[in-house]
């Protein structure tokens, strides 16, 4: 329902940008849940390879998505009675990926502080698991300003 009336009342410039920044989401997240699970103490050079191929990825997300909020204009509509019951529902879908990026970054202030305080430093995995919630703290927090901008305004 979200998407599929949402979306097009995106720009189609801004329905590309979002659509690979999800993809490159897609990407870092994948990279960061190998090096999670598959990693050892030690990360091999071909591990290193997927933590940086990752790392990419989660800041091409950001700046794809980023962009496509950035190129949205806001939405002069205004609040129709006839579709209250829409709107309304529309809005909390919306209001929701606010809240996820919020939880997300408790996940990225409680992997780096475990981290921190481990005696050998931050391990491969929990760096990942940083990276993982970072990601989608970062993407959870940009579609909602992406699709807050499409909303009527009197639902924002």
């Amino acid at each position: 329902m979200l998407f599929g009336d949402l979306g097009p009342l995106l720009r189609p410039l801004s329905r590309r940008l979002a659509a690979a920044g999800w993809c490159a989401a897609a990407v870092g997240l994948v990279c960061g849940l190998a090096i999670a699970v598959g990693a050892g103490v030690r990360l091999s050079p071909s591990m290193q390879t997927v933590q940086e191929v990752g790392l990419a990825a989660t800041g091409a997300a950001a700046l794809l998505l980023g962009l496509a909020a950035a190129c949205q204009p806001s939405s002069d509509r205004p609040v129709d009675d006839a579709e209250s019951a829409f709107q309304t529902g529309a809005a909390d879908q919306v209001r929701s990926f606010l809240f996820a990026a919020v939880v997300m970054l408790l996940g990225v202030a409680g992997f780096a502080a475990a981290g921190w305080i481990s005696p050998g430093g931050p391990s491969p995995q929990s760096m990942a698991f940083s990276q993982i919630f970072l990601l989608g703290a970062a993407s959870c927090g940009l579609t909602f300003l992406l699709l807050n901008k499409v909303l009527p305004t009197g639902k924002r």
